[in-house]
């Protein structure tokens, strides 16, 4: 990254570019898919369908919502996912980075908008994302992390991830 903040192309090792589009191409734009077209339909079905994004016993997620350990993101999962399953969804800065063959990482903001349990949303947060290419060649998450930005002055999450960092920091 440059002195602006701008990631320069050597940043990423190009001998793993096929890993990172293939992320690119099955994570996040099927995730954008599924949430924009399919989820509405896959809660009568238990949002089976959100599934085959996660490794459900290696899954690890610290987010707005609470965290989990190993082996517990199931029952998160089915307590979250159909009470925020009618919305949309789109990323800001999206940036993907293969560590290795099988594992990347990703940052970004992530716009949701819609209604859940009938109350209608609209907000932004930022997502980081780990993912593990399984046996079959498929990339499912094994970490996220999805937080608001806080304003240390006022102690109050920024729902639009729009804070400005310099600003946020300071107490006084």
């Amino acid at each position: 990254m440059d002195g602006n903040g701008f990631v320069k192309d050597d940043y990423h090792n190009p001998a793993l570019a096929k890993e990172e589009q293939e992320v690119l191409d099955q994570l996040y734009r099927g995730w954008l898919h599924y949430w924009n077209h399919e989820s509405r339909a896959d809660f009568a079905n238990g949002m089976v369908g959100a599934r085959r994004f996660y490794d459900f016993e290696d899954m690890l997620s610290y987010d707005m919502f609470g965290n989990t350990i190993r082996t517990r993101f199931n029952k998160h999962f089915e307590s979250i996912f159909p009470y925020w399953n009618d919305g949309h969804m789109e990323f800001k800065d999206i940036e993907i980075t293969a560590l290795s063959k099988e594992y990347t990482y990703s940052t970004m903001i992530q716009h949701t908008w819609g209604t859940a349990g009938s109350v209608p949303f609209d907000t932004a947060f930022r997502r980081t994302g780990i993912a593990r290419k399984n046996e079959n060649g498929e990339w499912r998450w094994i970490h996220e992390h999805l937080s608001f930005p806080t304003d240390m002055k006022s102690k109050m999450a920024d729902f639009t991830a729009s804070l400005d960092p310099l600003k946020a920091t300071k107490l006084s």
